[in-house]
Formats: structure tokens, sequence, C-alpha cells
């Protein structure tokens, strides 16, 4: 597994309050921004933390989700995944992403990229 980068992963039903918060503490505001139309959730990236936003609802099925870890091959990355006790759960949205769990039960999401992360 060839990982290129790493973001924690808040979570915030209030967005516009959210990105005020880390607009300030991080001093810029958000780097990119991006919704998750399948789950009605919205993705604002900082250095190295990404805000993920929504109504309570939305938000429930991702309480465990703890990171986003950007690695060069998503199918290199769910095999060696599987072999270590990892399970899977499929995508997080659209495009080259994949939800798994370790062993103690903390969600990862996986994303597949050319460059360095965020």
């Amino acid at each position: 597994m060839n990982v290129l980068g790493s973001a924690a992963i808040v979570r915030s039903t209030d967005r516009d309050a959210a990105l005020r918060r880390y607009e300030a503490l991080f001093g810029v505001p958000p780097l990119h921004e991006f919704p998750i139309v399948d789950r009605e959730l919205n993705v604002a990236v900082f250095p190295g933390l990404s805000v993920l936003s929504g109504e309570p609802s939305a938000l429930a099925p991702l309480t465990d989700l703890r990171a986003t870890i950007f690695v060069g091959s998503l199918r290199e990355t769910e095999g060696e995944l599987r072999q270590t006790g990892w399970a899977t759960e499929g995508p997080l949205g659209a495009g080259a992403s994949l939800l798994a769990r370790d062993p103690d039960g903390n969600l990862i999401e996986f994303v597949e990229t050319t460059g360095g992360g965020q």
C-alpha cells in the first residue's frame, strides 16, 4: 500500500458555523469543497482536516469515520486491508473511494489519488 497523505475528519450539523471555526483556526478558507450527493453531505477540505457536514440522519452512519487516507491504488489497498483483518463497506461517494473498518471498529475512508493527498 502506498500512502500519500491523510486528513482527520470532523462532523458538523452546522456547516456554516464549522467553516467559520476552521477558517479562523487555519487562517484560510477551505482549499476545496464538494457535495456527496448520494448521502446528502458536504465536504470542506482544510490542510490536514476535512469537515463533513449534513443533517444528523445523514451523518449517523458515519459516526465511526475517523480519517481519510490517500493511496496510490485502491485495488492494491483493498487487497492488503482484507488480508490484515479489515472489513470493506463500499464507497463513501462517487469516485475512487472505499470505506473500511479495522478490527477495533474504526471506520477509515481510503481515496485513490495520483498526488500527495490534499
